[in-house]
């Protein structure tokens, strides 16, 4: 029986890594700041989302308030990080995730890291360091950065689906509502103009964000093990850069290449490593 449930939640959460990969050309290709468009992104996220629930009432918990600082923050930063250095570099640090939720879980959980953990750890810490490099000698250290910050703020968002009474749906509703705050930068954003091809773009990247979040929390409501939604979520930063390339013509440096391959390699084939190892102690 948990077989067959989780086979239509790893399907949700293939989706949410799909739909999400769409946000790094996207963002790069609006005129707008990333302010901006973080701001009406997430008004029409949050409208989505209020419909989708059947109530615009405010969640409440602690979990709660968790996954929404996570999905506001995360979002913040990652987006902004899309603006100031390549999408690969960008998407490469987001999904430095997985290690942070490692050593979190040691932290709060007190579950000491294995042999394993370590090593996944120091190849995508310099899998990291190889990007930093990169972005370095393309002026994007600023971008680089704010990628690496944001996997902290992704990681609140599987912490927190994990709490009692919390609800990913709810969570990421909150969570787009507080970035609604950032619409107060529109005024003072000397880039922003109401043409059609902008407003297409934002509908599109809100209905990529709306999308990911809601097949996310679909996928968590069924109750996927946070080991393989790491597995699959990893399709986001294989994709994102690709679209970049194909519809902008942004190429990665060397250097960044081969951290890019280096983190998805490693958190990968520790994802996979992790999962066969829980399956053997289940048997």
């Amino acid at each position: 029986m948990g077989s067959r449930r989780s086979v239509p939640g790893a399907l949700f959460i293939l989706l949410a890594g799909i739909s999400w990969s769409f946000s790094g050309v996207l963002s790069k290709w609006l005129p707008w700041g990333s302010l901006s468009i973080i701001g009406l992104r997430s008004l029409l996220a949050a409208i989505a989302f209020g419909i989708y629930r059947g109530s615009f009432k405010l969640p409440y918990g602690r979990g709660n308030l968790l996954g929404a600082l996570g999905v506001s923050l995360n979002s913040t930063a990652f987006i902004m990080a899309n603006k100031l250095t390549t999408a690969a570099n960008a998407v490469v640090l987001h999904y430095f995730m997985p290690i942070v939720v490692i050593f979190g879980s040691w932290l709060i959980y007190k579950q000491k890291p294995t042999c394993l953990d370590i090593g996944a750890s120091i190849m995508a810490t310099l899998g990291i360091g190889l990007c930093f490099a990169g972005g370095f000698s393309a002026g994007g250290l600023v971008g680089d950065s704010l990628a690496l910050i944001s996997a902290f703020f992704f990681a609140f968002v599987f912490f927190a689906a994990r709490l009692p009474g919390s609800d990913p749906v709810d969570y990421s509703y909150l969570g787009c509502l507080m970035n609604c705050l950032w619409l107060l930068y529109i005024p003072f954003d000397r880039d922003f103009a109401i043409a059609p091809a902008p407003l297409i773009g934002i509908l599109m990247m809100s209905a990529a964000y709306f999308g990911g979040y809601l097949m996310f929390s679909l996928g968590m409501r069924k109750q996927v093990n946070p080991v393989t939604a790491a597995i699959i979520t990893n399709i986001e930063p294989v994709l994102n850069p690709i679209w970049v390339f194909l519809m902008l013509g942004e190429s990665p440096g060397p250097l960044s290449i081969l951290g890019a391959v280096l983190v998805i390699v490693s958190v990968s084939a520790y994802s996979v490593m992790k999962a066969r190892g829980v399956n053997a102690s289940i048997n």
